[in-house]
């Protein structure tokens, strides 16, 4: 179906970011600065209600700590009580879609609203006006509810222009710089004219200006959220941190990077820490890492994969790259120079444990010897869990020991058999078929005790009348038709006209399944 784009009036994703950041920021300036941004998007087009509502709640908590002259706490108690009245009616005015008008209480807990916010609401429209610290309190967190359910979603829904940018920008300066690498080598060598090497060596150093102008301008017009959201996801994409030729990536369990590697990303890098900073870069790289790295295990299971789960060289080099920031940029024992916090990579590691976490705690444990004593236990536990989920895997998928082997029925065997039933068939339905005979495939004699003297009467007779038997279902039996006496004959009937009898001869009944005595 097609999707018509949807105007907006915010300019962009920065934009858009921007004013979040400033609506809910701790400075006052930042704030008034946010209020302004909505205000001046009011005057471009049609602002969404949970982007009106946050601006009139940080526009009141403006005024309330400027606190101009005049203004009395009664009239504080009716701005705050208007603000919240009006958040609690146009966000939950949006869930009234029936025939019928449902309760304001019904609404707010499908959306997920406190009810709390509803009895405030219906206090400040009808009762007597909640205490000033009440309603402070209230904004604050109406502040963070919007915070929780509608800017945080949104972000994720945001168009992916500009990681479409943020892509294109490196990509665009990776192969400037390789094609000037083969370039300067290419002059190196030789084999070439010099003239040749010359413009070579000039065209490429064009376009490697080019595209570090142009990846340049980009990081600069990126807000500090853009490196979570879209320059750190790439990076950590199947052609940019990690080769896409699996021989150029890192192994286990050494994980460690080819020079090359590290010489190519070093300008970029320093250029991403020169715009934002070293500490913001490289933990917003190390939490994606692991993030990437240790899956959520209470939505997945302990040690369990997600479907888009990463192969082993990928999540080798990702570690080693992990090893490369923290040998770089960290200072073991929480030194004051250090430039990350390890923090965060340890809660992810230990709270979700994969195949892949303990290599990331062993290169915490090598680079922090301090950190290596306290983080054993879990490696070990680790270690131990993973051979204990290996060893139940590899006996769900080996056969049953106590079920029986498959029959690998040789010819011979099969020839075997086919002679064992033509014999009983000859010694039930053939034509020299003998009363001794019959006597001999029906009756276990070794597994019968004794008979007493007055049980030998009782079986002979019990013999003599399944003999008679046999003997008068052999005088009825089906036989061949010569085929030079056979003539057509109504479906049904036998060669004479005759209807044949289709009933189970009695005698059969005491012929056991399985012949106890050898043929």
């Amino acid at each position: 179906m097609l999707k018509f784009p949807k105007v907006v009036p915010w300019a962009s994703t920065e934009e858009y970011m921007a004013a979040a950041d400033c609506l809910y920021s701790s400075d006052i300036s930042e704030r008034k600065r946010g209020v302004a941004i909505v205000k001046a998007w009011r005057a471009r087009g049609r602002v969404p209600v949970a982007i009106e509502a946050t601006a009139s709640l940080a526009e009141m908590c403006v005024a309330d700590h400027e606190q101009q002259h005049g203004v009395t706490i009664c009239q504080l108690q009716h701005m705050y009580a208007m603000a919240l009245i009006r958040f609690v009616n146009s966000i939950v005015d949006l869930e009234q879609k029936g025939v019928y008008a449902q309760s304001v209480a019904m609404l707010a807990g499908r959306i997920g609203m406190p009810a709390w916010f509803v009895e405030l609401r219906h206090a400040g429209t009808h009762e007597q006006l909640p205490s000033l610290a009440t309603l402070r309190s209230a904004c604050a967190q109406a502040l963070l509810w919007l915070r929780d359910y509608y800017w945080s979603k949104q972000v994720r829904r945001l168009p992916a222009d500009t990681m479409i940018q943020v892509r294109a920008g490196i990509a665009e300066y990776l192969s400037a710089s390789e094609a000037r690498q083969k370039a300067v080598a290419l002059v190196a060598s030789r084999s070439a004219k010099h003239s040749a090497n010359s413009s070579v060596l000039a065209a490429a150093e064009t376009a490697m200006e080019s595209a570090t102008t142009a990846l340049t301008t980009l990081v600069a017009r990126l807000h500090a959220d853009a490196v979570r959201l879209y320059v750190v996801p790439v990076l950590i994409e199947s052609g940019f941190l990690v080769p896409s030729e699996k021989r150029l990536r890192a192994k286990f369990p050494d994980c460690n990077l080819p020079v090359a590697l590290v010489e190519a990303w070093c300008a970029p890098f320093a250029m991403f820490t020169a715009s934002w900073g070293e500490t913001l870069f490289y933990e917003e790289l190390l939490a994606a890492m692991v993030s990437a790295l240790t899956p959520d295990s209470s939505e997945l299971g302990i040690f369990e994969s997600g479907d888009g789960a990463l192969s082993t060289s990928h999540a080798a080099t990702l570690v080693a790259w992990i090893r490369w920031i923290l040998e770089s940029h960290y200072v073991p024992s929480g030194g004051k120079a250090s430039t990350v916090s390890i923090e965060d990579l340890l809660e992810g590691c230990l709270r979700n444990p994969s195949y892949y976490s303990r290599s990331v705690l062993r290169v915490v444990s090598d680079v922090d010897p301090a950190l290596k004593r306290d983080l054993k236990p879990f490696v070990e536990y680790m270690g131990k869990a993973l051979a204990a989920l290996v060893a139940e895997e590899a006996k769900a998928s080996a056969p049953p020991t106590n079920s029986k082997p498959l029959l690998t029925v040789s010819l011979k065997a099969l020839q075997e058999e086919e002679a064992l039933m033509q014999r009983r068939l000859d010694q039930l339905f053939g034509a020299g078929c003998e009363a001794s005979q019959t006597e001999s495939m029906d009756v276990d004699v070794s597994a019968k005790p004794a008979a007493t003297a007055t049980s030998v009467p009782e079986a002979r007779s019990t013999t003599t009348a399944a003999m008679a038997l046999q003997t008068e279902a052999a005088a009825n039996r089906w036989s061949y038709v010569p085929e030079a006496a056979w003539t057509q004959c109504p479906i049904g009937t036998l060669c004479d006209g005759t209807v044949p009898a289709l009933e189970w001869p009695v005698w059969i009944d005491s012929v056991p399944l399985h012949a106890t005595t050898p043929l």
